[in-house]
């Protein structure tokens, strides 16, 4: 039988593919009197802030309806909140997919013969990535996935030379960003609800007012009362 957690990864895994997503990580740790239950999700085309938001209030209602008909849900008693978010700078890339997203970023290849390359993913195929390196960062380079200890994301604050960009931009996998290297992650919680509000966005609007995109879940008088005391306003559910 699933543990509770087990259960709500599932549940995550469901709810983020119904919305068009892949589940890269599903977590529950704690964080002072509550709980913290972080989702990242991520897809060919990023997250953007709608629709994390969105995916936040499906899981939300789905937790919800877990609680009330299943024992043992992963948060216990505690008051929990929700965090949705896409991959970060520096994140580990350990499929495929995640290299095919990666194209144009600057990554850090660790070899499993010990050797490491830092170099720009142009694309992939089937046996492996290619990327450009060397001191003129447009020298074409193979590393087949077995070869691959581990990888990463780097921090790229100068972007690509117009070198290459043009390189990039020669290879039909890697033109569509080759003006795009570089990024950041979409991270929703309630302050980010209430600020996209104010400036107007409906769909913040309704995140903000509903809460779901960094809820807090307490259950118990005492437990809200805690909420009430640490929290933001935005996001209490009672």
């Amino acid at each position: 039988m699933a543990t509770g957690e087990q259960r709500w990864r599932e549940i995550a895994e469901r709810v983020a593919n119904e919305a068009g997503f892949d589940l890269e990580d599903f977590s529950v740790v704690n964080a002072g009197r509550r709980r913290m239950v972080r989702v990242i999700i991520d897809a060919d085309d990023g997250v953007d802030l709608d629709q994390a938001a969105t995916v936040s209030r499906r899981l939300s209602a789905a937790f919800d309806a877990d609680e009330e008909h299943q024992s043992g849900a992963p948060v216990g008693s505690q008051a929990y909140t929700l965090e949705v978010t896409s991959p970060g700078i520096g994140r580990p890339l350990t499929e495929p997919r995640h290299f095919h997203r990666a194209r144009g970023r600057l990554v850090t290849l660790n070899r499993t013969d010990g050797s490491s390359l830092s170099a720009r993913v142009v694309g992939i195929d089937a046996d492996g990535v290619d990327l450009l390196g060397g001191k003129s960062g447009t020298d074409p380079v193979t590393v087949p996935f077995a070869d691959i200890a581990k990888a990463r994301v780097e921090v790229d604050f100068s972007g690509p030379s117009a070198a290459v960009l043009a390189a990039l931009a020669a290879d039909p996998r890697s033109a569509d960003v080759a003006a795009k290297a570089g990024g950041d992650p979409v991270s929703i919680d309630a302050g980010d609800d209430a600020d996209a509000a104010a400036a107007g966005d409906p769909a913040a609007e309704d995140a903000a007012d509903s809460g779901d995109a960094d809820a807090e879940h307490p259950d118990s008088a005492d437990q809200a009362r805690d909420a009430a005391e640490s929290a933001p306003a935005e996001g209490e559910n009672r």
